[in-house]
């Protein structure tokens, strides 16, 4: 089990709700190089998204070109790992973005995930059926899944 931590700067985006889905994603970058030719179908998945040391507009751009060509429709959730080097303290920050994006998705989001490339990153089985309670402040991957 993975707990949020209200330490890291995405943890603002934690909304309500519990979901089980195959956990898919990773980096943000990643992620959208994949669309199109080997991002899988996210329908029912718990989307899991990280990032280093990008320009708020690249984030913005990747997030827009994800939702608006369909691959993030369907999602079960998402999982919120660490977003590292980026200005939080700006008047329109990464989390402004982030929430902006999420937002009209209407699942569940799970911020303040230590997984990515910040201070003490965990790991977690991509591909692996997970649980996400955002109330709980938890993301949970089965024993037989891993």
């Amino acid at each position: 089990m993975i707990r949020s931590r209200l330490e890291e700067p995405t943890s603002a985006l934690t909304t309500e709700g519990s979901v089980t889905g195959r956990l898919i994603g990773g980096n943000l970058d990643m992620v959208a190089t994949a669309a199109g030719w080997a991002l899988p179908d996210l329908r029912g998945a718990i989307l899991l998204l990280e990032a280093v040391n990008m320009y708020r507009g690249q984030v913005d751009r990747q997030l827009t070109m994800l939702r608006k060509a369909g691959h993030l429709n369907g999602l079960a959730g998402v999982a919120v790992g660490q977003f590292t080097r980026f200005e939080f303290d700006r008047r329109f920050s990464v989390i402004d973005i982030l929430r902006e994006h999420l937002d009209t998705l209407g699942v569940p989001v799970l911020g303040g995930l230590p997984l990515g490339h910040g201070r003490s990153p965990l790991n977690v089985p991509i591909g692996a059926v997970a649980v996400l309670n955002a109330k709980a402040g938890t993301l949970t991957v089965p024993r037989g899944d891993r």
